[in-house]
């Protein structure tokens, strides 16, 4: 992926878990991008559940579980996330031809 593709990512419906509540299920825009200054594959997105900022989570999409940490809420109620290593859907990048086909 060159530095100047659309990031990779996934939209749809996933599982939150937080430690000692119930899984929620919601709706979420997550995207991954090759940062040269980490010099690895980062991502974030938002999930449209309300979590204080610092919660730290698991998301799972159909592809994978991850963990993530709230940042901070958007006007509409959504979280915005950082994830914490590999993300929970392909990657090009990270999974070669197995992302695209």
């Amino acid at each position: 992926m060159s530095e100047h593709e659309a990031p990779e990512g996934y939209e749809g419906e996933v599982t939150v878990a937080v430690d000692g509540a119930p899984p929620r299920t919601a709706r979420a825009a997550l995207a991954a991008r090759f940062d040269p200054l980490a010099g690895r594959v980062v991502w974030t997105g938002r999930v449209a559940v309300e979590l204080a900022p610092r919660t730290s989570f698991e998301i799972t999409t159909p592809h994978g579980t991850a963990g993530a940490e709230a940042t901070e809420a958007d006007a509409w109620g959504n979280t915005r996330l950082t994830g914490a290593g590999r993300p929970p859907f392909p990657v090009e990048l990270l999974d070669g031809d197995a992302a695209t086909g």
